[in-house]
């Protein structure tokens, strides 16, 4: 008896012992104790859901492509001028063709008449070609009777060109005025130098009040081998 009593008692010990590492000590930390035989796992049922759903999958709608200029094939788009034919500026005038000669610069240059334009109303000319590299525009010979109104304004053309505005000259009743109180106004500013040549050109006058206009297309007499 003695002896078995022993063993009972070295069996409980162990059993002890066991509970205290697997159970008690895992308990006191705070633990879910373990154990071989499953105590103490968080055991359940696994649930399968009769039917799971089915959520289609959003499709992002298409984002439209920007608008853009078709591509450029390298020619520039032209814009087109309207015919000078709708001025009415005739062509194929005659053309003088003159040698240039040298400038002698060191001699005052003498001015020649070249071409003339009279009139008394508004009107387009036709094509007059300058054969050298100056030239000037006289417009001293204008008269009216009438300073306070009148009104003479003188533009002058490209021929190649009709959108070209070579120079605008234009003189108003101020101009007249004073020139009718000193007469010397119309020699010494009456008058415009071009320097560009060798081209033809046209002119548009507008009169109001004028009673007659004398312009003197003048070339350095060099040009015109006289």
């Amino acid at each position: 008896m003695g002896a078995k009593a022993d063993i009972i008692y070295v069996i409980l010990g162990v059993v002890v012992v066991i509970l205290l590492a697997l159970v008690i000590k895992p308990m006191a930390m705070g633990e879910i104790p373990r154990l071989p035989w499953g105590w103490g796992e968080e055991a359940g049922p696994t649930v399968t859901p009769a039917w799971v759903p089915t959520i289609p999958t959003a499709t992002a709608s298409p984002t439209p492509a920007p608008t853009t200029a078709p591509p450029w094939n390298g020619t520039p788009q032209k814009i087109g001028f309207v015919d000078p034919s709708t001025y009415q500026i005739p062509t194929g005038e005659s053309q003088v063709n003159m040698t240039a000669l040298p400038v002698n610069r060191s001699a005052p240059t003498r001015w020649v008449t070249y071409a003339t334009i009279d009139g008394h109303w508004s009107g387009t000319t036709g094509i007059v070609r300058i054969p050298g590299p100056i030239w000037r525009l006289d417009y001293s010979d204008i008269a009216t009777s009438n300073y306070e109104i009148s009104l003479f304004n003188c533009q002058v053309m490209d021929a190649a060109d009709p959108n070209r505005f070579v120079r605008i000259i234009t003189l108003d009743f101020r101009d007249f005025l004073a020139a009718k109180d000193n007469p010397n106004l119309r020699k010494e500013q009456w008058v415009s130098t071009f320097y560009e040549g060798y081209h033809d050109y046209y002119f548009v006058i507008n009169a109001r009040c004028i009673d007659s206009y004398h312009l003197k297309i003048q070339v350095p007499e060099e040009y015109l081998g006289v």
